[in-house]
């Protein structure tokens, strides 16, 4: 039993690891159509992967899997896959503070461009309007 919920865990990591590199892709490309069932998908993956390592985190499972040199390797094997997860995971994390520092920076380009900060102080530090078209600018 332990064996084949080792096997299945494995199998979880592997689906997650390429689900992780489909949300690389689709933040690289802005696909987020796409982006949005990658994310439903590594949901669900994670909630497999949480309830399956209650299973095996359990005293009697843990002493089992020390006792057998398959099952210990196996064992290793997930540590493995779950590193490798681990920093896709991360990338992606920052590839989205990038998106989010990008859109940022667009939405002030935009909102300067449409003259809402088309404010200007004077020596006091009051607010003094300034207009695009060059009449009553005072600063």
């Amino acid at each position: 039993m332990l064996q084949t919920q080792l096997s299945q865990q494995l199998k979880n990591l592997a689906e997650l690891q390429a689900t992780l590199a489909e949300e690389k892709r689709c933040l690289t490309e802005k696909d987020f159509t796409a982006f949005n069932d990658t994310l439903f998908n590594k949901q669900k993956l994670l909630q497999s992967i949480a309830t399956l390592d209650k299973q095996l985190s359990t005293e009697i499972s843990l002493e089992q899997i020390k006792q057998s040199k398959e099952l210990t390797t196996q064992k290793k094997n997930l540590e493995i896959q779950l590193q490798s997860c681990q920093k896709l995971n991360s990338v992606n994390g920052k590839l989205v503070e990038l998106s989010m520092k990008s859109n940022k920076h667009l939405m002030q380009l935009i909102t300067q461009a449409t003259g809402q900060n088309s404010v200007t102080y004077d020596q006091k530090g009051l607010l003094k309007g300034g207009s695009l078209l060059g009449k009553n600018i005072q600063a």
